[in-house]
């Protein structure tokens, strides 16, 4: 059997029209080659055939980090801190993630892909943690020059009885941080699955879907420890879904 296709969205690069460019950390798609899937890049498009053609050409979705959400999308009035997302590339992870959620694709969000995956549901964000939270004595947010990725570094607790605890194996982990935003409200369907020592939600999943699991953190920078472990269980769904009937799997 082929590798099975994980369609991964991506961010824009300037913001001159003249020289648009998309960008994608390189560790996403060698993250997803590692575990035996075939990463596949999906420029952003607002037409919902070409959508559709897409989903009918993946066997699972991953949606990467980036800058931040619209809060609008979740009636919430912006914060000063808060680095919008390219509006282009926001109304097609949201478009793509409605899709996969109709179809049951195997889906991961990383990061800004989390926080969406929630607004998608109708849940809300922090915008702020070290404004909301400021008696947690976790550094969430990027370390200027401490390591490759400028990451901070703190404990996971895995809720039991979870998909993520049982591709992890285990109901604690050390991971990587680097963020200033968070879930607040859980959006509907969702069930919490990670949290940092402060209660910070960490991680989420759909249990009436066959994969559908949001991260706050970046596993695709922790190649050779536990975190691979959730991209072998994406492209293990994605696989799932490869060999599921066709007609179960392409848009009607």
């Amino acid at each position: 059997m082929n590798r099975p296709r994980i369609g991964i969205s991506m961010d824009t690069g300037t913001p001159d029209e003249n020289k648009k460019t998309y960008e994608l950390n390189a560790h996403y798609p060698e993250a997803i080659l590692r575990a035996g899937g075939l990463p596949l890049l999906l420029p952003h498009t607002d037409d919902a055939a070409v959508r559709l053609e897409y989903l009918g050409m993946i066997d699972a979705l991953m949606i990467p980090g980036g800058d931040d959400c619209d809060p609008k999308m979740y009636h919430r009035a912006k914060d000063p801190k808060t680095q919008l997302m390219d509006p282009a590339r926001q109304s097609f992870d949201l478009g793509m993630l409605d899709l996969a959620a109709e179809r049951k694709l195997p889906t991961l969000g990383v990061c800004l892909g989390y926080q969406l995956m929630n607004v998608t549901r109708g849940g809300t964000l922090f915008q702020s943690i070290a404004d909301q939270f400021p008696e947690s004595t976790v550094n969430h947010a990027k370390v200027s020059g401490a390591n490759a990725t400028n990451s901070s570094f703190h404990g996971l607790t895995l809720r039991p009885d979870t998909l993520l605890s049982h591709l992890y194996r285990t109901q604690s982990v050390e991971t990587n941080s680097r963020h200033r935003q968070a879930v607040d409200t859980l959006g509907k369907g969702l069930i919490a699955s990670a949290f940092a020592p402060d209660g910070i939600l960490e991680a989420f999943e759909d249990p009436a879907m066959p994969f559908w699991v949001g991260v706050q953190w970046h596993p695709e920078n922790l190649s050779g420890t536990l975190h691979e472990r959730l991209f072998a269980g994406l492209v293990e769904a994605a696989r799932a879904h490869q060999s599921a009937p066709t007609s179960a799997a392409l848009p009607k």
